[in-house]
């Protein structure tokens, strides 16, 4: 059994993991690089023999989750290898090539978490975990007679590590994969949310304590995030407005939201988006931004950076209102261009902008934990950066510092 990391041992996002035996080849994560935040040469150009380009070689790929940086190139791969996904994921990845016009991903099989599946002399077992992604997922892999732990993305462990040791069934883990965004912080501060519901208490405060409308900025499959912004805008006594794309992103469908249109939508020039709209149009749950402003009471709009034009004609239509958005997505995509196009919009009109957001990835004392639970022989860091990987050695005894394209034999 063999671990070759194709990218992410020195970089957050990018995850390409090769894990296989002399008969078996598995690729965890097929993801894009994350986009620079200057948006300059965005294009993620890698080719692995056997995957993206050639023959094909890989008998099967996995998604641990629906993040770009998780499974950005799975359109790349090569006709032929099968790919596996849980099923919520599968069905995000549809709507959102739906809504950018982009190939529908083909996926082979949906699996669930700890359900083993045998993929001739290689075992995974998919655990589900909480991440900023609804659906996310490690990976148990067993193969002749070792066992590797790959996290994916993460950020607490509850029941995971009694879990895991079932599974071993009183074997010893042999290679702990980890990620390791994190890992330089210790934990978050004491002003900061340590989670959802400190999220959930502190909009409520925000939403009660601002008279006019309420738009949050978050992430539209950040699930456990947009549940707690409904659960603060019900306890405020506030109505929650989510346009067409979080519509068909979501599964669960509260009641009293409004629904509305931020985007032209055209049977011609865009069908795949336009079966979304029809579906919702004859339930009769659209309106538009000029009568979604005209309608009395206080609201929580979510808002994405693309929709601009639809807040200005919103705006329009309440220009005595003292307004307020919340900041709930990584601090770092404020050096980008579309974010700082939108604050510079909520300067111009006025708008309050408040940061409230917890991260979805592990900090070094949860990391430190489920290092420690499992004890694995080695440790192998990974989505992290570069100068971060050092952080690791004082976790472990024996940390793993493999490189890009670099084969270890476990």
């Amino acid at each position: 059994m063999y671990i070759k990391i194709h990218r992410g041992t020195t970089q957050i996002g990018g995850n390409l993991i090769e894990i296989g035996t002399a008969q078996t080849r598995i690729l965890f994560d097929a993801g894009a690089n994350l986009p620079p935040l200057d948006e300059k040469g965005s294009k993620d150009s890698i080719e692995i023999e056997g995957l993206t380009c050639g023959k094909p070689a890989f008998d099967w790929v996995f998604l641990s989750h629906h993040h770009n940086d998780h499974c950005g190139l799975v359109d790349r791969i090569l006709p032929g290898i099968p790919i596996l996904s849980g099923e919520e994921t599968h069905r995000i990845l549809d709507v959102i090539s739906d809504f950018t016009d982009s190939p529908r991903p083909e996926i082979y099989l949906h699996f669930k978490s700890g359900q083993p599946i045998q993929l001739d002399d290689i075992r995974v077992t998919p655990i589900g975990v909480d991440h900023s992604a609804v659906d996310a997922h490690m990976f148990l892999i067993q193969a002749e007679g070792k066992s590797v732990l790959y996290t994916g993305d993460y950020r607490v462990t509850a029941q995971i590590p009694a879990q895991i040791r079932q599974l071993l069934g009183g074997q010893k883990l042999d290679v702990l994969i980890s990620e390791g965004t994190n890992i330089r912080v210790e934990k978050q501060s004491s002003n900061t949310p340590q989670n959802e519901k400190q999220v959930e208490q502190r909009a409520f405060e925000l939403m009660k304590q601002h008279g006019g409308t309420v738009f949050v900025l978050c992430s539209s499959t950040n699930e456990e995030r947009i549940r707690a912004m409904h659960r603060a805008a019900k306890a405020a006594g506030r109505a929650v407005c989510e346009d067409l794309f979080l519509t068909a992103v979501r599964t669960q469908r509260e009641e009293n939201t409004l629904r509305f249109v931020a985007h032209y939508t055209s049977e011609k020039e865009t069908p795949r988006t336009y079966a979304y709209f029809q579906r919702c149009f004859e339930r009769r749950e659209l309106l538009s931004a000029g009568s979604l402003a005209k309608l009395p009471g206080e609201k929580v709009i979510f808002v994405r950076t693309s929709m601009l034009p639809c807040l200005k004609n919103y705006l329009a239509c309440r220009p005595d209102e003292k307004n307020l958005l919340i900041y709930s997505i990584w601090q770092g995509y404020r050096e980008t261009r579309p974010v700082n196009d939108l604050l510079d919009f909520c300067d111009s009109y006025g708008i309050d902008v408040a940061d409230l957001h917890c991260s979805g990835h592990a900090y070094r004392n949860a990391i430190q934990e489920l290092i420690g639970v499992l004890n694995p022989q080695a440790l192998i860091p990974i989505h992290c950066e570069a100068q971060d990987r050092e952080q690791f050695k004082a976790l472990h005894p024996n940390c793993l510092m493999v490189r890009d394209g670099e084969r270890w034999e476990v």
